[in-house]
């Protein structure tokens, strides 16, 4: 089964959709993340003093992962990953002699219509 799996997966066209889209997905993701004004930050000594060290560095890490704002580096990182991954699947349509649309439904529906009247 794992066999299988792995085959399937690594297969190029599924790799780099598989890819791209959880690119996609965790772009929406960070782009959505809210930005905590500085009037609503906790104050990290008294969470200290009260719960101790590993409560501190929990709250830390939510508040600076899920309320500190998009972070921008990521942001281009996985848009980088997103483009090379649109540029693999526009490879993939050229080689075919098909043309490619960034909005690719409408087009494969237009593709396989027009395909079917040639024949």
């Amino acid at each position: 089964m794992e066999e299988i799996l792995s085959k399937w997966l690594l297969r190029k066209r599924w790799l780099y959709l598989i890819v791209g889209s959880g690119a996609l997905t965790y772009l929406i993701f960070e782009l959505s993340i809210p930005n905590m004004p500085e009037e609503a930050i906790p104050n990290y000594m008294k969470i200290e003093e009260s719960y101790g060290t590993i409560t501190k560095a929990i709250v830390g890490y939510i508040v600076d992962r899920f309320a500190s704002g998009t972070n921008y580096l990521n942001v281009a990182i996985v848009l980088i990953i997103l483009l090379y991954c649109l540029y693999l699947e526009k490879q993939r349509f050229e080689s075919t002699g098909k043309t490619f649309n960034y909005f690719g439904f409408v087009q494969n529906i237009n593709q396989t219509f027009n395909g079917d009247d040639k024949n």
